[in-house]
């Protein structure tokens, strides 16, 4: 899947590169570059894919979940160069005119349609190909920006695609903070109120009391955690443990959570 997703990324940046530069057109240009950039960062989230899905080892006895966010952040930084990049170029073309080709509409529509194929495939994988996904809309947003931007300003007036231009790059930096923003919640360690609830839920339906129910979330849809119940000293070792196992395998089954449980006896009895 991830191999038919960076053929057709590559393949519709491809032409808007040809676009941006035999087409002479800005807006061409800005998509041209966020292309590269795009194509970049579904090889490097492919890598770190591979690697969080390893199990766990020596050194990460959790498993690799979080190196999945490399993708994430590769793909932050990916963008955040290009559009450097693209205000420099902005600020140097300002005040100066310029000619735009029929070809750079031309190529942005011939681009488009293996980046719909992309977005539509990384939708399906989901996890933290989200962020390629995301970035990847950007690009089939600014295609249809593009075309109309450069049509115009290949018939009308270069300064339709200039506009056109800064629109496309004022947006790449909307997508970037929102970006930025939901990646740091991934690394903060945020807590579900939904899985707690779920949890809470798995624990009543075993009377069980739960002092303390503590998760995290580690990456897309799986989350980690401990929680600190309550059982009775009459309870034998060995059907406290039974108890507890089901658990943790109701956590991990159905709610994707790897949970550690620790027993506290009630207080106020005896334990025989």
């Amino acid at each position: 899947m991830f191999i038919a997703i960076i053929f057709l990324s590559a393949l519709g940046g491809f032409f808007k590169i040809l676009g941006g530069f035999i087409g002479g057109s800005k807006s061409v240009f800005v998509d041209a570059l966020t292309s590269i950039a795009n194509t970049l960062a579904i090889l490097m989230m492919y890598g770190f894919f591979n690697v969080s899905v390893e199990p766990p080892d020596e050194d990460h006895h959790y498993g690799h979940y979080r190196i999945g966010l490399g993708g994430p952040i590769s793909t932050l930084l990916l963008y955040s160069f290009v559009a450097g990049v693209i205000v420099v170029d902005l600020y140097e073309t300002f005040g100066s005119s310029y000619t735009v080709s029929v070809m750079a509409p031309l190529f942005a529509c011939v681009g488009l349609l293996p980046y719909s194929l992309a977005i539509t495939l990384a939708r399906h994988v989901g996890g933290t190909t989200i962020y390629y996904v995301r970035f990847t809309a950007v690009e089939i947003i600014e295609s249809f920006v593009t075309i109309g931007a450069a049509f115009a300003g290949a018939v009308i007036s270069y300064l339709i695609d200039f506009i056109g231009a800064i629109a496309l790059t004022s947006y790449l930096f909307v997508e970037l903070t929102k970006s930025f923003r939901e990646i740091l919640e991934y690394i903060s360690d945020s807590a579900s109120k939904e899985v707690v609830k779920k949890l809470q839920t798995i624990l009543s339906t075993r009377g069980i009391v739960a002092e303390r129910i503590r998760v995290r979330r580690i990456t897309e849809n799986v989350y980690q955690g401990d929680i600190v119940v309550k059982l009775s000293p009459s309870i034998s070792i060995e059907k406290a443990h039974q108890i507890i196992d089901s658990v943790e395998k109701d956590a991990k089954d159905k709610l994707n959570t790897e949970i550690t449980i620790h027993i506290e006896p009630e207080s106020g009895k005896e334990q025989r």
